[in-house]
């Protein structure tokens, strides 16, 4: 992740839970859909306690099937992300 957009998570129809989480010194900015992530804008995770993290899933009614890109205000920055999918597709 860096001060250019990358790609978090790709798109995923089976995708029932993601856990976005920012691993580094700097607030990295999420966006949903293929358009480029921008800095100070869409979802924010920042660096302290309790703001690091993004989760959503089915059961909250919150899960994003498209895809995610990211972008920081620094390159070199470590985003990590899991993502679960049903496992009976329909």
């Amino acid at each position: 992740m860096g001060t250019v957009t990358a790609q978090v998570l790709a798109a995923n129809a089976n995708r029932i839970y993601a856990l976005i989480t920012n691993d580094s010194d700097t607030a990295v900015y999420l966006r949903f859909g293929t358009a480029a992530a921008v800095a100070n804008e869409g979802i924010r995770l920042g660096t302290g306690a309790g703001e690091r993290s993004h989760e959503m899933s089915r059961d909250k009614g919150n899960v994003w099937s498209g895809a995610i890109q990211g972008i920081s205000s620094a390159a070199s920055k470590k985003v990590i992300a899991v993502e679960g999918e049903s496992l009976n597709p329909t």
